[in-house]
């Protein structure tokens, strides 16, 4: 059963099911008369004298340079080939097959004046399980991801490359050998491929994905360390939270209510109160809650978008060259995450330090390990978890502040949304590491705890963790079990476990 798509309706669910697992797609029937109507609304343009901008125009600093009729289809492939200078590593699939997804969906809302023969190949590319090369760097996430796309063009042109099975094959080998005829553009299907933000919104939507599996790794591993630490229950209490009505800050404080009521661990210690990196996880996760459903809420009206330029309204006669291209709001969510993520991951690291300080910690032996001196025990982890901690603070620094003008200055802000989301994956896979590394230093530290006093969540989220650690007798390296753990946090291991879901 394929996933039909028409322009409205695409989710993060539906680009899991296409992007990662490969479903098929197809086009909603509601969505073909839409294409028909703008396809025959650039004919009439093309019969008048009209001059308009991408389709019988040059482009960028070019755009007011009229192109003879007879050149025009030569000028989409012109621009194809000029655009294709992508620099660097090849996109992963999984986020190609995601750009793929979203450009389709954002051409199937009418206003591109494409035919539906080039969507059709676009989809033929998806279903064939075809993966065209695309280098990663070279967007400024402005006038569209245009060198990315174009390198994606290239493909349905019978240009550019392929990889299969791991090797870099011309397209046009890897068409034939899938039954597939390369596709001659017409005028303004060039530039309808390549002017949007489909590889920033693809990029954006995976590590959202990946974002919500850290979230719920990351309350797991503030659960098992608050037991680890005999944390106090009060700073969770419901009466406090209702007291500053933030919606992220209620939820986090209603999450970790319900997930310590019955420990017999926590309020256990002498301390009257706790660190700020334990009492007042609600009031700065909840922060992050709000940012994360914020940014959610950007994405999806993103991959719902008609991105191109110019956009043709065929009801009022309107051809117009906007800015639908500008990706300033995913990479503002961009930015705004990674602040979001360093957080999580620093009141992380400083709960780590907390719980591996004998002066702090309450009967844990230093480093959380027997005969300190003799053994390390989690010492050299700690310098790890500073070190991802270190980098992600390095890396907050807003791509949106680093505008540079292009085109000899008609382009001349653009919104540097390839470099927001590339920074916030790497923010995003650090963070894995670093709740990882929290989740095992609470499970270690619990060594030295009575485990049947634990909470019924914590003690979910012990066994959860004990089938793929064990605890630190005398010191060994642990560097594949951390691996494993980041790789099972990114991959949704801890989904379910709280006794309340994140609804975001």
């Amino acid at each position: 059963m394929s996933v039909l798509l028409d322009g409205h309706s695409l989710s993060l669910d539906t680009i899991i099911a296409v992007a990662c697992n490969r479903e098929k797609v197809g086009i909603h029937p509601d969505s073909i008369g839409k294409i028909q109507k703008s396809r025959d609304f650039v004919g009439r343009i093309l019969e008048s004298d009209d001059v308009v901008y991408g389709i019988n125009t040059g482009f960028g600093k070019l755009s007011s340079t009229s192109i003879n009729e007879s050149q025009l289809s030569h000028l989409q492939v012109n621009l194809i080939r000029s655009h294709a200078v992508g620099v660097g590593k090849p996109l992963p699939e999984e986020i190609v097959r995601a750009t793929i997804l979203i450009r389709i969906n954002s051409l199937l809302i009418g206003h591109s004046g494409i035919r539906k023969e080039l969507i059709d190949g676009l989809i033929d590319v998806l279903n064939h399980e075809i993966y065209p090369f695309i280098p990663s760097k070279g967007s400024l996430g402005a006038s569209g991801d245009l060198a990315p796309l174009a390198h994606l063009a290239l493909v349905l042109m019978g240009e550019g490359e392929c990889f299969q099975n791991d090797e870099k094959i011309p397209s046009r080998f890897v068409l034939r050998d899938h039954g597939l005829k390369p596709i001659l553009l017409e005028p303004k299907e060039g530039l309808a491929l390549i002017n949007g933000t489909s590889m920033s919104t693809a990029m954006l939507s995976l590590t959202l994905i990946d974002i919500l599996h850290v979230l719920d790794s990351a309350f797991c591993s503030m659960v098992l360390s608050l037991e680890a630490f005999c944390g106090c229950k009060a700073a969770f209490s419901s009466l406090v939270h209702q007291q500053k009505p933030h919606q992220g800050q209620q939820l986090a404080g209603k999450i970790l209510e319900t997930s310590i009521f019955d420990s017999e661990l926590l309020d256990s210690s002498s301390r009257v109160q706790d660190p700020y990196s334990f009492r007042c996880i609600p009031q700065v996760i909840g922060p992050v809650l709000d940012t994360i459903r914020y940014c959610l809420q950007v994405n999806h009206a993103e991959m719902n978008s008609a991105t191109d330029n110019p956009l043709l309204f065929v009801e009022e006669d309107q051809v117009i060259s906007g800015g639908n291209f500008h990706a300033q709001p995913i990479a503002i969510a961009a930015d705004y995450l990674s602040i979001a993520l360093q957080t999580m991951g620093e009141m992380s690291q400083y709960r780590v330090n907390q719980m591996l300080d004998p002066n702090l910690s309450c009967g844990i032996p230093a480093f959380g390990v027997k005969e300190p001196g003799l053994n390390s025990g989690l010492m050299i982890v700690q310098y790890t978890d500073a070190a991802l901690v270190s980098q992600n603070k390095t890396l907050t620094y807003p791509a949106t502040s680093t505008s540079i003008p292009v085109s000899a200055n008609q382009e001349d802000f653009v919104s540097m949304a390839p470099t927001a989301c590339s920074k916030l994956h790497t923010i995003v896979w650090n963070t894995s590491r670093i709740i990882g590394i929290e989740l095992l230093t609470a499970f270690q530290c619990l060594e030295f705890r009575d485990r049947n006093k634990m909470g019924t969540t914590a003690k979910k989220i012990y066994e959860l963790v004990a089938g793929h650690f064990k605890p630190i007798l005398v010191d060994r390296s642990i560097h594949k079990e951390m691996e494993a753990m980041g790789d099972h946090i990114l991959q949704g291991m801890f989904q379910g476990i709280l006794p309340i879901e994140i609804i975001l």
